[in-house]
């Protein structure tokens, strides 16, 4: 098989794999090849990078054939001896262009039909999409509102302070004219459920990222010595800076206390630890037996005992890749990746016998389609069978 031919059926059946209409015998010959070599491995994880599949195609897009074609003959019209040499350089590098665009675009088109092609798998009733940008705001006359429906919300606390929702943004305004100390706390209650996040800015100018399943309790304006939240799931804080009023993240298993700083404290109630994660500042992290501070680039991670472990061993962009919209793996076990998918995808997972002991290591755009995902696992040993919005794996 010739090069460019070898190329476009490699295009091609990884097409095929993000599609799920890859046949056996393909899947075995895509797999060997990416064996092969480490290039082939980079190759392959360059063409099942949705971000890049999308540069490609605006790139195939922008392309303007009549212009290529007029600087192709420009080009030509040169001496008579020079002509044979140029001509046949010139159409090699366009044969060039022409194979990564084309085997680009075919990648991308295949991606793309992904969602439109959910009626080809095995869903039974409800389609799984990937996470947006959508939250229910709890008031504190314990008034719900959903703020993706009302995405101008515009209103004021019992305390006279100023809500805004515009682009996806929660804000408040303290305009009350009197002393934070004489402010009796109202609290609000922001609920980011399964396949969304969200994003506040508090009275103190704190902005908070909110991953999926969390919750976060929070005063509307802060008063007294110490601005205290209360969370459930995961969040990314910067704090704006005030001495005089530290910042405090409560968890189920943990107190974080800061100043102003910029960190990522991840409790889930369905996960063992809890992980508090600095990028710059210092915090300490207080549990029920144990008490201590954190440097930048450092992780605390504190059990259902209340005992911590300090870790510097840690990749702080695969920490916060969520926040980044992204799904950073390095060396992970499926529980992880999947408890991660099912909060993103708002799906369940059932582990038909034991869980599969496989490890994977990559990333992926938020936004890919869930069989784009579903797709990639499949290519590192996984099984899957989807049932509405139940994801099975077998070994």
């Amino acid at each position: 098989m010739e090069k460019n031919d070898h190329d476009f059926y490699v295009a091609e059946l990884i097409s095929k794999l993000l599609n799920g209409d890859i046949s056996t015998e393909e899947n075995l010959w895509l797999k060997e090849w990416v064996k092969e070599s480490a290039d082939n491995r980079a190759h392959f994880k360059k063409l099942t990078n949705p971000a890049y599949l999308e540069k490609q195609m605006e790139l195939w897009n922008s392309f303007d054939n009549d212009k290529a074609w007029e600087k192709l003959q420009e080009r030509l019209d040169i001496k008579e001896e020079k002509k044979r040499f140029n001509y046949l350089s010139l159409l090699k590098y366009a044969a060039i262009v022409v194979l990564v665009s084309a085997a680009s675009m075919l990648l991308y088109r295949e991606y793309s039909k992904q969602a439109k092609n959910t009626a080809n798998q095995s869903i039974a009733h409800e389609q799984i999409h990937p996470g947006s940008n959508h939250a229910i705001l709890v008031l504190g006359n314990g008034e719900k509102v959903s703020l993706k429906k009302h995405s101008n919300l515009s209103l004021k606390e019992n305390d006279g302070t100023a809500v805004s929702n515009q682009n996806n943004v929660l804000a408040y305004k303290n305009n009350k004219q009197q002393s934070a100390e004489d402010q009796k706390l109202v609290y609000n209650t922001i609920i980011v459920p399964r396949g969304g996040e969200y994003q506040l800015i508090l009275a103190d100018g704190s902005k908070i990222w909110m991953n999926s399943a969390s919750t976060l309790r929070y005063p509307v304006a802060f008063s007294g010595n110490e601005r205290r939240v209360y969370l459930t799931g995961e969040a990314y804080f910067e704090v704006a800076k005030n001495a005089r009023m530290p910042f405090v993240v409560k968890t189920d298993k943990t107190e974080v206390q800061v100043l102003g700083t910029h960190f990522n404290v991840k409790a889930y109630d369905d996960e063992k630890s809890s992980k508090t994660t600095l990028l710059e500042g210092a915090v300490r992290v207080q549990s029920q037996t144990a008490i201590n501070v954190i440097k930048p680039g450092q992780q605390a991670i504190t059990d259902d005992l209340g005992q911590q472990k300090i870790t510097s061993d840690i990749s702080i962009d695969e920490e916060i890749a969520w926040k980044n919209g992204l799904f950073m793996f390095k060396n992970a076990d499926i529980k992880g990746i999947m408890q991660q998918a099912s909060r993103w995808y708002d799906f369940d997972v059932v582990y038909e016998g034991k869980i599969p002991e496989i490890q994977f290591s990559g990333q992926m755009s938020r936004r890919v389609d869930f069989y784009g995902f579903i797709n990639i696992l499949k290519y590192a040993g996984l099984n899957f069978n989807v049932n509405g919005k139940k994801v099975i794996i077998t070994k």
